[in-house]
């Protein structure tokens, strides 16, 4: 099973049904485990709309639909090194990018951009 990490972009598309990316591995649960981070997971709830209660419990219904990758001191040290190095620009992505390097997982994401210059990052679409 290859895990990979879903991207604040992504789920944000998939829950205004404007995406098809996520669906795409939705569909394949046997082959791929979808996970987020804290950061994501933050972003998500970030949501001025998430005021709302209704609206509130349905994105926290959502969320947990998908594994949660801790971050502890090596993903911390990993996004340091990336934003030192000019890989990345902000904290957010080099957290998210440097949880996926040091769990070994890929990274859905429309943001290409963004991290297209970390080494050894896996982008899927």
């Amino acid at each position: 099973m290859k895990n990979t990490l879903v991207d604040t972009d992504v789920l944000i598309d998939f829950s205004k049904r404007k995406d098809k990316i996520l669906k795409k591995y939705f569909s394949k649960k046997d082959q791929w485990q979808l996970w987020v981070n804290p950061v994501i997971v933050a972003e998500w709830f970030n949501n001025r709309e998430l005021c709302n209660t209704e609206k509130l419990e349905k994105a926290k219904v959502f969320i947990n639909l998908f594994n949660c990758a801790e971050i502890g001191k090596e993903e911390g040290e990993r996004a340091g090194a990336l934003i030192r190095n000019n890989e990345i620009n902000y904290l957010g992505d080099a957290l998210i990018a440097a949880t996926c390097l040091v769990k070994n997982a890929s990274l859905i994401t429309r943001n290409i951009k963004h991290y297209k210059n970390v080494k050894g990052l896996k982008l899927l679409g």
